[in-house]
């Protein structure tokens, strides 16, 4: 899976791993990564468009504290997170293109202080936010993609049931069969509760 720039200007403002601890405003915004930039900064102007870096399914579109509007697109085991957008183009469970319009950008969410897109690739196939984040390889291979991966059920925050598994990692509930299929739980109800500890495969959006 190539990885491409999500816009037009390639020119970076904050790479991805730059420290931010002596920095009088930034300092605290990645305290959960070491006060490590998680992501790629991209100075582009509000209103600038903001297209799919790869093909993949909307998994994500709210607003964050911090990251403000924000989009995610899955493909495997990796989510692009495209964030402080002024809009949305793309809603959840929808199938792009790598090169398809998700938004604009724009300076929304706590952790912006000038207008710029905020550009954050995760393997999801990893657990704690710290050991997913990566450095974006533009233009190339990216060498953790994996078409599809475990998840090894944790109830501790939420409840996780194959509905909440489909929202979580294809966008919509919509999903439920083709994981029940997948796990071969085609008599399990898709609302009720997954055991802690039960290994259950996340197959492609397609």
């Amino acid at each position: 899976m190539i990885v491409h720039y999500p816009v037009k200007n390639t020119t970076i403002s904050q790479p991805f791993g730059f420290d931010n601890s002596n920095h009088s405003e930034r300092g605290n915004f990645y305290s959960v990564f070491d006060n490590k930039h998680p992501g790629v900064d991209f100075p582009v102007s509000k209103g600038t468009e903001v297209y799919a870096a790869f093909s993949g399914i909307v998994v994500r579109r709210e607003f964050h504290k911090g990251m403000g509007n924000v989009i995610g697109v899955r493909n495997g085991n990796i989510v692009a997170l495209y964030a402080h957008l002024s809009e949305f183009a793309v809603s959840l469970g929808d199938i792009v293109d790598a090169g398809h319009l998700i938004g604009l950008s724009g300076e929304t969410g706590d952790a912006c202080l000038l207008p710029h897109l905020h550009f954050e690739l995760r393997d999801i196939s990893k657990t704690g936010l710290k050991n997913m984040v990566f450095k974006p390889p533009f233009e190339k291979d990216c060498e953790n993609y994996r078409d599809s991966f475990e998840y090894v059920v944790n109830n501790k925050n939420t409840r996780k049931t194959l509905k909440t598994l489909s929202s979580l990692y294809f966008g919509s509930e919509k999903y439920c069969e083709v994981i029940k299929e997948t796990n071969g739980m085609n008599t399990l109800d898709p609302a009720t509760t997954l055991l802690d500890g039960t290994t259950i495969m996340i197959p492609n959006y397609e």
